[in-house]
């Protein structure tokens, strides 16, 4: 870890200490002044006051040893054994006053021993293989300093260190490092009107022929006024990769405006503008985005009519081709409500947009619609709910340099359902039954002798389903169990069809206050027909789709009686299975199947954990062995 990259790093903090510690004593609580220093305890147990400021912080540390055996073999492959010891070393205090700054920190120095055995050479048998032995330190590890902590004017550093072998959060099958070293700063004056936030973070990960690092920066400033709120955010990042040349720059600022003068009323308007460049060794990409939203919403209290309206703008250019395109869009709506039955709606949309270079286009869309919520009827214990809706709506659409077209459009809907709920003893059962149909007529002033094209202006598709749901829910015992089929079929036309079929299960089984069962399984399948107004020189088969996944765990805190000693036993399956004439079945990359087995036990400042892994990856079977013993000291 080399902090050497910023070496003025330290004359800024000595500096900001100088010129804020008198204001930062005055903001802080009475408390953590340093007229109010840790008191020094007495010999009766009563304390008195110290003599001078200055105090001799307390060190708060901690450690352990720990080591571990990894055994790793992949079907075929290779297979490897790794030895780890690690050393480690946490502390934390404070200097002057905790006020003023903290520190905290960990250092873990690390002996890998490995023994690798790999494809590539012959063995003394004849095999085909070939053994490689590494040896390797490493030190990885945390620090942290704050300064004025409790002030308006909190300032932060950090750097950290941690190894894929050692960090379970960077669990891989490869080796790999990852550093970090940044800051932050953050200022808010006294009256509250404004807050202030920076923060730079430079992160290298680096590997067996891989090396990369980024700079990412952040800022943000955030004030309030009457009825308003106002956000506005910097940020930067570029990445680089070190040996191949390729670098990637990122480029952000995001301005947000919120407006509220009463419950009713409320204008949000938001405009960022980025910028991504990719400097490759196959290419250069240069893009910006200007793009501007503002969302109006207008209710008064217990009043029926609701009104909206949004305005949207976006510009974007690509500089390596001298491209780019210009849109813009506003938009009104209006909302109803009859009567608790009925609701009315009205929308129009003016679109405009423009190409460099190309031609311009306008765009004009208005609707009117109507929708009708039944009152629920009751039959016995079933109920029984039905709708209806219909929209009428138009657009003229025209482009330079060719004649407007113009398309109107009629698309109702009805449906109804039927529900029927079944109390059983401890649980309960819900049955559900849903069907509807909804029709599309389009007449436009664009002609075509296409009788494929012309069977899309009238559309018809029917949408059937039925679904079961079970819950239980009695003491040490809960499940959930749904399953539902759905079915949508185009009456006409093209007979497309697109059918689902789902199923859960799930719940949780305590056996005593030690053990338990945890399970879920889902299963999904869908099959899917085109529409025949297809081009028939464009061949689509019937497909399906069959997924499934299931994870079922089982916790004993207790094994065997024995305090402290936990078990736990997990298994997951995962798989999907495309049926399509012509392609392939096999999913790379998966992890279809994994039973983990893990045992802890800890006694007194003793921790050992035991975790046995088979796996099966991209169809080979993976068996993975890790032994864990831990000695804990310190406070």
């Amino acid at each position: 870890m080399r902090l050497t990259r910023w070496p003025s790093l330290s004359l800024v903090a000595l500096a900001a200490a100088a010129t804020c510690s008198a204001q930062a004593q005055q903001e802080v609580p009475a408390d953590l002044r340093p007229d109010a220093a840790w008191p020094t305890p007495t010999l009766a147990g009563e304390t008195k006051e110290p003599e001078t400021d200055w105090v001799v912080p307390p060190l708060h540390w901690s450690g352990f040893l720990a080591y571990e055996l990894h055994s790793l073999r992949d079907q075929g492959r290779s297979s490897s054994l790794s030895n780890l010891l690690t050393a480690n070393l946490s502390a934390a205090t404070y200097i002057y006053q905790p006020w003023f700054a903290r520190l905290n920190g960990s250092l873990n120095v690390t002996g890998d021993w490995t023994q690798e055995k790999t494809s590539g050479g012959f063995d003394s048998d004849g095999s085909l293989h070939e053994r490689i032995r590494s040896q390797e330190r490493f030190v990885t590890g945390a620090g942290r300093l704050e300064l004025f902590p409790l002030s308006r004017f909190p300032f932060e550093f950090h750097v950290e260190s941690n190894d894929s072998r050692t960090d379970s959060g960077l669990s891989s099958n490869l080796n790999f490092r990852t550093q970090n070293v940044g800051f932050s700063q953050r200022y808010r004056p006294v009256s509250g009107a404004y807050a202030l936030s920076g923060t730079f973070d430079r992160r290298e990960q680096s590997g067996t022929g891989f090396r990369s690092t980024s700079d990412a920066f952040n800022g943000d400033f955030n004030t309030r006024w009457k009825y308003n709120d106002l956000t506005v955010s910097l940020s930067h990042n570029q990445a680089r990769s070190i040996g191949r040349e390729d670098e990637s720059r990122f480029t952000g600022l995001t301005t947000q405006h919120n407006y509220a003068p009463s419950s009713g009323v409320s204008v949000n308007s938001t405009v960022n503008w980025s910028r991504t460049e990719d400097l490759f060794a196959t290419g250069v990409s240069d893009i910006s985005v200007l793009q501007g939203t503002s969302i109006g919403i207008w209710q008064r209290a217990n009043s029926p009519l609701t009104l909206t309206g949004s305005a949207r703008g976006i510009a974007l250019r690509e500089g390596v081709g001298d491209t780019g395109l210009d849109a813009a869009a506003l938009t009104l709506g209006a909302n109803y409500q009859f009567n608790p039955n009925l609701r009315l709606t009205a929308n129009g949309a003016l679109n405009l947009g423009r190409a460099l270079g190309g031609n311009s286009s306008t765009g004009l869309n208005a609707s009117f619609g109507a929708n009708y919520q039944g009152d629920s009827l009751q039959f016995g214990a079933a109920r029984y709910d039905w709708f209806g809706g219909a929209t009428l709506g138009t657009s003229l659409n025209s482009v330079s340099g060719q004649d407007s077209e113009r398309q109107d459009a009629l698309a109702a809907q009805i449906g109804h359902s039927l529900t029927l709920p079944i109390a059983m003893a401890g649980s309960s059962l819900d049955l559900t039954a849903n069907q509807s149909l909804a029709a599309t007529h389009i007449n436009g002033t664009q002609r075509t002798d296409d009788p494929r094209l012309a069977a899309l202006a009238d559309t018809q598709v029917m949408v059937n389903g039925v679904a079961a749901t079970w819950q239980l829910a009695r003491g040490e015992r809960s499940a959930y169990a749904r399953a539902s089929y759905n079915d949508s079929m185009e009456l006409g036309g093209g007979h497309a069809r697109f059918q689902l079929l789902n199923f859960q299960l799930s719940g949780s089984l305590e056996f005593d206050r030690y053990s338990s069962l945890v399970g879920d399984l889902t299963y999904q399948r869908t099959n899917q027909r085109p529409s025949e107004l297809v081009d028939p020189a464009v061949v689509i088969a019937r497909t399906g789709n069959t997924g499934t996944s299931a994870e079922i765990s089982f916790v004993n805190q207790r094994l065997f009686g024995v305090p402290r000693l936990r078990f736990l036993s997990r298994l997951r399956l995962a798989q999907d299975v495309l049926r399509q004439p012509g392609t392939l079945t096999f999913l790379p990359d998966r992890e279809t199947r994994l039973w983990e087995n893990r045992l802890d036990y800890a006694i007194g400042r003793i921790e050992t954990q035991l975790v046995l892994r088979l796996s099966e990856v991209e169809g080979r079977r993976l068996q993975s062995l890790t032994l864990r013993i831990q000695r804990n000291f310190g406070q």
